[in-house]
């Protein structure tokens, strides 16, 4: 940021910006994805596998960007469980969408210029003709390049277009490290809830009874 401006004020907003709106979003995300590896002991192994491969080494950057599982079962816990579960936007002129229109939704609907279209990203990342049959599993191997997944605009965990998240990298990145060091200090998950999971629906997504796990340590 110092490369484009020197304003202090300036840098101490962008700063708030990315470190505040990334807290409960981060957490949401650490939080949704250690209740899946909790029970899912073939996933943990797998994960654990990928991580030994460091030796013990703290990661860096470029190193967290050559972890291609711990990169699946982010791309599917933010599939399955988005932080931010809907959106919305206001028109900036007169346009057409291509469906959404007719009793079938499917032919071309009018939006006027100041209304606003909203979408649920939750139930958008669980749609068969995008994500297959199994769109309600948790599945990190539909992201592998072999799968063939092209979601496109399907997939919009961070938004997209000229509105997309400034923090995308930056969350990554930290809940990739966050995750890869608690792997590396301990070697078992223990579920401790039982339950099935619960939603909390609000500007965020998160479970409503908060995440009861165990770790192990090695």
């Amino acid at each position: 940021m110092v490369k484009v401006t020197r304003d202090p004020k300036q840098l101490r907003d962008e700063l708030l910006n990315i470190l505040l709106a990334g807290r409960d979003t981060t957490a949401s995300l650490l939080s949704n994805t250690f209740h899946v590896l909790a029970r899912r002991p073939d996933i943990w192994e797998r994960l654990q596998a990928e991580v030994d491969q460091l030796g013990g080494e703290k990661p860096d950057y470029e190193t967290m960007k050559g972890l291609k599982y711990l990169k699946y079962i982010l791309n599917e816990s933010l599939r399955l469980y988005p932080v931010v579960p809907a959106n919305a936007r206001f028109a900036a002129r007169d346009t057409v969408l291509p469906v959404g229109g007719g009793p079938d939704r499917k032919s071309p609907i009018y939006i006027p210029k100041g209304s606003a279209v909203a979408w649920s990203t939750y139930t958008m990342h669980r749609r068969t003709d995008i994500y297959g049959p199994d769109a309600e599993e948790f599945r990190p191997e539909r992201w592998a390049p072999e799968e063939g997944l092209r979601p496109g605009w399907g997939y919009l965990p961070f938004n997209g277009g000229p509105r997309i998240c400034v923090g995308q990298q930056f969350a990554l990145a930290e809940a990739s490290y966050t995750i890869v060091r608690l792997l590396q200090e301990f070697g078992g998950i223990e579920d401790r809830d039982g339950t099935v999971w619960a939603e909390q629906l609000a500007l965020t997504l998160c479970s409503a009874k908060g995440v009861q796990i165990g770790l192990i340590p090695r």
